[in-house]
C-alpha cells in the first residue's frame, strides 16, 4: 500500500499521482463515516428533540469560539450568513447561544455559549463515541487499533485543514 504524503499530496492528480487516489479514498471515508455517526447514534441527547445539523453545528463552534460574531460563525463552518443567522435564532430561543454587543463596537454582535449547551453537546459527542466503539467492535483488532492510533493525527489533519480553509476559503459553501 502507498503511503500517505504530507504536503505535497495537495492537489494531487489522480491521472499522474497514485497517492491522489488514495488521498480521495481517505476523504470520501472520512466524509461517509461522519455522516453514519451522527445518524447512528447520538441525534438525541436526554430526551429533547433533535437540533437541526446546521444549528448544532453552530453551537458546536460557537462553543469553540467564544465571542465570535455571525460573520466569524459563518467564515469558520464555511456558511452563508443568512444560514448562521436563521440558526442562532434558534439557538437563541432554546436558550442554547447568547447575542452580546461588542463592547468596543455595538454594531457587532458577540456571541457565547449558554451553560445548557454544553450539557446539550457533551451527550451528542458520547453518543457518536459510543456509535464508534460499536463499530469498531466488530473489526479485526490491528485494523480498530489502528483507527484508534489515528484518532490524534486525524484531529490534527482536521484542525489544518480547517485553518487552511478560513485562511484560503471565500466562505461560499461548496457541493
Amino acid at each position: 500500500m502507498t503511503r500517505l504524503r504530507p504536503a505535497d499530496d495537495a492537489g494531487a492528480d489522480p491521472e499522474t499521482d497514485p497517492a491522489a487516489d488514495e488521498l480521495r479514498l481517505l476523504a470520501v471515508a472520512l466524509h461517509d463515516l461522519s455522516r453514519a455517526v451522527r445518524r447512528a447514534e447520538g441525534a438525541h441527547d436526554g430526551g429533547l428533540p433533535p437540533l437541526p445539523p446546521t444549528e448544532f453545528e453552530v453551537m458546536r463552534y460557537v462553543d469553540a469560539h467564544p465571542g465570535t460574531s455571525v460573520g466569524g460563525v459563518a467564515a469558520g463552518l464555511d456558511l452563508r450568513q443568512s444560514n448562521v443567522s436563521a440558526a442562532l435564532r434558534g439557538l437563541v430561543g432554546r436558550g442554547l447561544v447568547e447575542r452580546a454587543a461588542d463592547a468596543d463596537d455595538r454594531r457587532v454582535t458577540r456571541l457565547h455559549p449558554t451553560s445548557h449547551a454544553r450539557a446539550r453537546r457533551e451527550p451528542v459527542e458520547a453518543g457518536w463515541a459510543r456509535a464508534l466503539g460499536a463499530a469498531l467492535a466488530g473489526m479485526a483488532t490491528e485494523d480498530a487499533d489502528a483507527v484508534r492510533r489515528a484518532a490524534a493525527p486525524l484531529a490534527r489533519l482536521a484542525a489544518r485543514t480547517r485553518a487552511a480553509g478560513e485562511r484560503d476559503g471565500d466562505g461560499l459553501s461548496r457541493p
